[in-house]
């Protein structure tokens, strides 16, 4: 079973190299975590093509909520995070980073906690220029900071560390959980009120970013008290190098830390183009690129194993449905492609915004789940290749597997049944016409219901994606079912960025009450954060817009279990779960067997659940 082990702490810290390819091993690094090789030295070679039916967009830096690819691609683009996610699935100081691959811990009197990271000074961005602890404190303080928040951005990145409400408010210019010690050395302390925490190293892993490219003249001075800026820093002075649309980081990082380096993106094509950073010593075990360029390009559902047979397309990852898997494993038999297959860490889903219209009601969501066949949906859309889940999870979870039988029993499985659909909604109050008087069946097709003295209609407005298999299969059977219990469904199809930032409201008002998309857990998955009512996370974590005491406090219990404690978290994962499925935030349609199909020239790629292919990639070569 691959589960999340216990975070490693200084101490007793295990490391793990298993599972590494031929292209990082343990030698890779010495005992320092210091690399031999020589900088600006790169070995690779050849061109590899990513294909996504999911468009990238033009943010590549972190702040600004966006799709799977822009995630993929800022992981390859930013690196030497002090603690890093590995492939057994567990959390590990970097020792590529770090020095002696350990932080120093200390327990302070208070309850809060402080992890010291004393860094090798060997580190450099792309461009040979040095990296130092201020480059660290530059990213936490830059994140936290009002300005950045000013920019539209999520500035929440220090909000476990003490002082990060001062310093986020603008009431203090000093953050006093954030310490620059050295020009090598730093140091991050964790608030009593975010311990103890599951994932407590995790929250202590901090990457550089280039102060001298995003706030150009500015300096980081720590007193004794806390880390600071110089008083040049301002939203004024970060604006330009930031957001311009040509020149500005957010869209054009080229001085970066990770295996590789950011070439050009075309907001027409949408197609980006990444080659090997010269100076990367490595991932933490090792691991080097030998690949020299990848260009990610966008690939339509239809013809995306056209554009693999072709040559058009190398790699595609994350296959889902069995119309394409099987178009896939045609070419595996012809010889013209490999694959590789895991169960997915996410489902597919309908999201709702729990905060106005009719979707606010939880009888709502759960009316419109008793109106869809998942099972029917599944099988369509998968061709076998899928499994209906009830929760929020995916299958190739540890928690899933370890709370099985208790999930298939104890949560709601939403069985198809109009019947019980019509009776929430009139338990509901859903029982008026658009007169006011009493909903009569075979007269009256659309339900209201008196909200705030004023009736509201039972119209539920959904935003979706143009050729997309799931949006076209949910358009077939959700209406018909819909309008028979005197509901109405308003399509609208948009571009993907469009429909992100409609359910973010990222610039947008709150229009559309349903959003059929599709969602993978994160290596961290922080379901604190997800659920949680403070006004800071809505719209960047909490997509839903959903505040309900009881799961937040559920949630709250998970984050406070003591690292390593998985049979707490598994029993407490299980009662969030529980209330989760009475809510119904989202409707789960389906959790997949992945598949990624590639080039027959591509070898040593393993992908898994969580192990995405911007991680396996790192470790795979290509032939010939």
């Amino acid at each position: 079973m691959k589960k999340l082990l216990a975070l490693l702490l200084a101490g007793a810290m295990a490391f793990s190299m298993a599972a590494c390819s031929s292209s990082g091993s343990p030698s890779s690094t010495g005992g320092s975590g210091e690399s031999t090789a020589a900088e600006g030295e790169s070995q690779a070679s050849g061109q590899l093509i990513v294909g996504s039916i999911t468009d990238l967009n033009a943010d590549f830096m972190d702040g600004w909520t966006n799709g799977t690819p822009n995630k993929s691609v800022k992981n390859l683009l930013y690196g030497y995070a002090t603690a890093t996610f590995t492939q057994d699935g567990s959390y590990a100081v970097d020792p590529v980073v770090v020095k002696d691959g350990k932080a120093e811990i200390t327990e302070n009197e208070d309850g809060s906690k402080t992890y010291t990271y004393t860094l090798n000074e060997n580190l450099t961005y792309n461009d040979g220029s040095p990296i130092t602890a201020k480059d660290y404190v530059f990213a936490v303080l830059l994140g936290s900071s009002p300005a950045f928040g000013e920019l539209d951005a999520n500035n929440t990145v220090g909000a476990d560390f003490v002082g990060f409400d001062a310093f986020n408010s603008g009431e203090s210019k000093v953050f006093t959980g954030v310490r620059l010690l050295g020009d090598y050395q730093f140091s991050v302390t964790l608030d009593a009120e975010s311990l103890p925490n599951y994932y407590e190293l995790a929250l202590t892993a901090v990457a550089p970013y280039p102060m001298d490219v995003l706030a150009p003249g500015v300096d980081i001075l720590d007193d004794g008290e806390g880390a600071y800026f110089t008083d040049n820093f301002s939203v004024d002075l970060i604006r330009d190098p930031i957001t311009n649309t040509e020149t500005g980081y957010r869209y054009n990082p080229k001085k970066t830390s990770g295996p590789y380096q950011f070439e050009s993106f075309d907001p027409g094509t949408k197609q980006a183009v990444l080659t090997v950073n010269p100076n990367y010593l490595g991932a933490y075990d090792g691991a080097k690129p030998s690949i020299q360029t990848l260009i990610l390009k966008s690939v339509t559902d239809a013809t995306q194993m056209d554009e693999l047979a072709a040559g058009s397309v190398d790699l595609i990852s994350g296959v889902s449905g069995g119309t394409a898997i099987n178009a896939g494993l045609d070419l595996v038999d012809e010889g013209k492609a490999s694959y590789a297959d895991y169960m997915r860490a996410g489902y597919g889903k309908i999201t709702f915004a729990c905060d106005f219209g009719p979707t606010q009601f939880p009888a709502v969501r759960q009316a419109i789940a008793y109106l869809l066949d998942r099972n029917e949906f599944a099988s369509q859309y998968s061709g076998g290749y899928a499994r209906v889940v009830n929760g929020y999870y995916g299958l190739s979870q540890w928690e899933y597997r370890e709370n099985r039988e208790a999930l298939e029993s104890e949560l709601n499985p939403y069985t198809y049944n109009p019947e019980k659909a019509k009776e929430l909604l009139i338990a509901d109050g859903w029982t008026k016409n658009e007169s006011g008087g009493d909903f009569v069946e075979g007269v009256d097709t659309l339900r209201y219901k008196e909200v705030d003295g004023e009736l509201m209609p039972l119209t539920i407005k959904w935003a979706n994606t143009p050729n997309n298999p799931v949006s076209d299969l949910l358009n077939t059977m959700l209406p018909s079912e819909m309008e028979k219990v005197g509901m109405k469904l308003e399509p609208t199809t948009m571009e993907f960025g469009n429909l992100q930032n409609y359910m973010l409201r990222n610039g947008e008002e709150a229009t559309y009450h349903m959003f059929n998309l599709a969602a993978g857990f994160a290596t961290v998955n922080a379901i604190w954060y997800y659920y949680s009512s403070d006004p800071a996370y809505m719209g960047i974590y909490n997509q839903n817009f959903i505040v309900d005491e009881e799961l937040e406090k559920l949630s709250q219990e998970l984050r406070a279990t003591e690292p390593g404690d998985e049979e707490a978290w598994s029993a407490k994962w299980l009662e969030f779960q529980k209330r989760w499925n009475e809510l119904l935030p989202d409707i789960p349609l389906y959790s997949d067997n992945y598949h990624d199909f590639f080039t027959t020239r591509l070898q040593n790629y393993t992908p898994d659940g969580l192990w995405s292919w911007e991680y396996a990639i790192l470790r795979a070569n290509l032939e010939g």
